[in-house]
């Protein structure tokens, strides 16, 4: 799973436990599955930097706003100082409306 500089690093020193993406292609329930074994990588070419890790859990939201009333913002975010600029952030970075379409988060627990 591509990430970008920012959220990979999170990954990497801990800050970062889940990954929230807009539903469709590859980010449905038939793909996105506890259990599953996932490679986190700074960027789509960058190997050789593989963080490890499994989908412990997986929330579906009709909203990111929905999502962070069942998954702490700072968990995803770890440097928004409220829920309401996670909000803003996670929309922006998803190009989406942070109240009106449906995304899917997971929890990634690190090897």
């Amino acid at each position: 799973m591509p990430l970008a500089s920012s959220p990979y690093e999170w990954f990497r020193l801990a800050q970062k436990t889940w990954e929230l993406r807009k539903i469709g292609r590859q980010y449905t329930l038939r793909n996105v599955v506890i259990g599953r074994k996932v490679e986190l990588r700074r960027g789509y070419a960058s190997r050789s930097d593989s963080l490890w890790g499994v989908i412990s859990e997986v929330e579906i939201a009709d909203s990111i706003q929905d999502f962070f009333a069942k998954v702490d913002f700072k968990s995803v975010i770890p440097v928004a100082e409220s829920r309401q600029q996670a909000e803003t952030m996670a929309a922006s970075i998803l190009g989406i409306d942070p109240d009106s379409q449906s995304v899917i988060g997971f929890r990634v627990t690190l090897d």
